[in-house]
């Protein structure tokens, strides 16, 4: 059994979700796959492919692990045990997973989440149980908070969900009608631009320090309003590119992520970093006249490039 499993983009609204505004998010066919086979014996067999990493536990171990000791492994670790234990299973049928993934790590894309959802998917299927998806993204959540301590809503809802959410106070509500259409017709692409000089949690103290946030998250908050009621590219686009400037206030981009922004802008419909910023994305709305000359001026500049649409 194979399961894909979407990536998500944050596309209005970073660090201002921090402080109870809203933020969108986006599901895009940047995807993860599972796979997952019964074997003979008393084991499981988790296989990193993209790393080259493969691991091996007892199935008696699994209920009781902690995750956290296992490093690369460890969301996906904690996604079997949590699904496991929720669905009361008492494993007897050794199993091999195998994990790949298109989605660049650490930077925004929601990977971690990715793999989470796909796990819990997959691992709930192999045993014929049917999962909802509110189950399926409390359960993701949960991973995140174990792993990680504290934990959004917005990876794992927007990845479980699909489609674009709008997120507040750790709450979502899916956003549907004529501004998904519009979203479902525009073709972007994802830019990795260079690897994070920040984790998250340091860039968001240092966002907490600017004395004038309050009055940037009204803005980018009015950003948002407008685009929700925009079913034009060129409109659109240039909403991505002052949300950008506005990010750009709270010092969270970089002059790395500023180049690939201008070029976003000049031979696309608009651009801006995507994510905790210092690094790591750039989504820009591509304008298909121009995709040429676009791809041709970002293959200067040292970058992995991903044409992505959103799915839902």
């Amino acid at each position: 059994m194979i399961i894909e499993t979407p990536s998500k983009v944050i596309l209005f609204g970073e660090h201002a979700v921090v402080y109870g505004y809203r933020a969108i998010s986006m599901a895009i066919d940047l995807t993860s796959t599972i796979e997952i086979r019964d074997i003979d014996g008393n084991e499981i067999i988790l296989n990193l492919n993209d790393l080259n990493k493969s691991l091996r536990l007892n199935l008696n171990e699994i209920k009781n692990i902690n995750p956290n000791n296992f490093g690369d492994f460890k969301y996906c670790l904690c996604a079997i045990k949590n699904t496991i234990n929720y669905l009361n299973i008492e494993p007897k049928t050794g199993f091999e997973i195998n994990i790949s993934s298109k989605i660049p790590i650490s930077c925004g894309l929601g990977s971690s989440a990715s793999i989470t959802i796909g796990t819990i998917r997959t691992v709930s299927k192999f045993y014929n149980k049917q999962l909802k998806d509110d189950e399926i993204a409390k359960l993701g959540y949960m991973v995140e908070k174990e792993i990680q301590g504290k934990a959004s809503i917005t990876d794992t809802s927007t990845i479980t969900y699909k489609g674009i959410l709008e997120i507040k106070n750790n709450k979502f509500k899916k956003i549907e009608g004529k501004f998904e259409e519009f979203l479902k017709s525009c073709k972007f692409l994802i830019v990795y631009a260079e690897k994070r000089k920040k984790k998250t949690a340091e860039l968001v103290n240092e966002v907490a320090k600017i004395e004038n946030k309050d009055e940037i998250f009204k803005k980018i908050d009015k950003i948002i309003e407008n685009s929700l009621k925009t079913d034009n590219k060129e409109d659109f686009g240039k909403l991505m590119t002052k949300n950008h400037e506005l990010l750009k206030k709270l010092n969270i981009s970089t002059p790395k992520l500023d180049k690939v922004v201008d070029i976003g802008n000049r031979f696309g419909f608009g651009a801006k970093l995507t994510g905790a910023g210092g690094g790591g994305c750039v989504i820009i709305l591509v304008n298909e006249e121009k995709e040429k000359e676009l791809l041709k001026e970002l293959n200067k500049e040292n970058v992995k490039i991903f044409k992505c649409k959103m799915i839902n």
